[in-house]
């Protein structure tokens, strides 16, 4: 690409940053990147997730969106849970980064994160949860390029301005699941603090919460075929989000097939407009996974069914790894307890 339209891209992106101080002190108007696989990495969604096996596990997740795009949009999350047994609890913790514009800007979060197990009996369980975390939101100055550098040819940069290096904040997050036999159904609320990510001295951007009403059911086709070895379910599941005056709502259906899973997901909203004269449709999912009892890996990839295109973005791309492990055999379980909740 030309360096002017390079600098270009540069300056619309420190016009973003700096487009709140006309007005004075407002809410942010920027959101949190969204995953396909956040069923891969549940904790990232809502801390009520952790320690919902009786198996301790290490889960990651990076995704690459938009990558025809130069200077796209890149994040990754890696979380660590367990359970307690003697204490009906699981805990955990997250860390996360995301970064846009070439790094130019990065958030950077890690948290821990506390569930309590309420067993109702007959495969029904109700888990209240805490998240207590801090972040960091950055800025590589070396990587923007100011007006006087277009006019002077990308000569160092002379301008000065009031935008920081970085700005430290805590970041708070509660949540709750209800989960049955064959179903799950849970809300977090993200930011529930809304805290002041602003990168200017003196001017407050508060960051919006993140509202997610997510859940599920798990269907077993299996059972019904007595001549049938395979354990085959088909899995429904869904995922709302809303941050500000943004919203999405995620819809997906998988053929769960030990150790194969294939899943298929639409991103968008079937009725309304967040952007005037536009409709909420944002990608076609295709989602793999494969697993055995100690590991998983997962691969999805998003096809632009928005305005944008596929050939302007070239898609995303996201990647899953887990393990898991037993933490503690002395108090191991004889019958682990049965998740309906799907796995990536």
């Amino acid at each position: 690409m030309p360096t002017n339209m390079k600098s270009l891209r540069s300056l619309a992106l420190l016009a973003s940053l700096g487009w709140g101080l006309v007005g004075g002190p407002k809410e942010a108007t920027a959101q949190d990147m969204r995953f396909t696989q956040y069923n891969a990495i549940p904790t990232a969604v809502n801390p009520a997730y952790v320690g919902i096996t009786d198996r301790a596990r290490l889960t990651s997740i990076y995704r690459n969106q938009w990558s025809g795009m130069p200077n796209g949009f890149v994040g990754y999350h890696v979380g660590y849970d367990w359970y307690n047994r003697d204490v009906n609890s699981g805990f955990g913790v997250l860390f996360s980064k995301e970064q846009a514009g070439a790094g130019a800007l990065s958030t950077t979060r890690i948290a821990v994160q506390y569930a309590y197990d309420a067993n109702f009996g007959r495969g029904w369980s109700f888990r209240p949860s805490l998240q207590l975390g801090g972040a960091n939101r950055s800025v590589d100055m070396g990587r923007l390029i100011f007006g006087d550098q277009l006019i002077r040819e990308d000569e160092a940069g002379s301008l000065e301005g009031p935008i920081g290096a970085s700005n430290s904040y805590l970041d708070f997050a509660a949540g709750g699941l209800l989960i049955g036999p064959h179903m799950w159904l849970g809300y977090s609320a993200d930011h529930v603090n809304t805290p002041n990510a602003s990168l200017y001295e003196g001017y407050t951007e508060l960051l919006p919460v993140k509202h997610s009403a997510h859940g599920g059911f798990r269907m077993d086709i299996g059972a019904n075929n007595p001549r049938s070895r395979s354990e085959a379910d088909f899995v429904v599941a869904f995922n709302y989000m809303k941050q500000g005056i943004f919203d999405q709502m995620d819809v997906g259906m998988y053929y769960d097939l030990s150790p194969l899973s294939v899943g298929l997901w639409w991103r968008g909203l079937p009725i309304g407009h967040t952007v005037e004269g536009g409709h909420d449709v944002d990608a076609l999912s295709f989602i793999i996974g494969y697993g055995e009892k100690d590991w998983q890996i997962g691969y999805s990839y998003d096809i632009t069914v928005s305005t944008l295109g596929l050939s302007t973005t070239g898609g995303s791309h996201e990647i899953v790894l887990r393990c898991l492990w037993d933490h503690d055999r002395r108090n191991r379980p004889t019958v682990p307890r049965a998740v309906p909740c799907v796995s990536f």
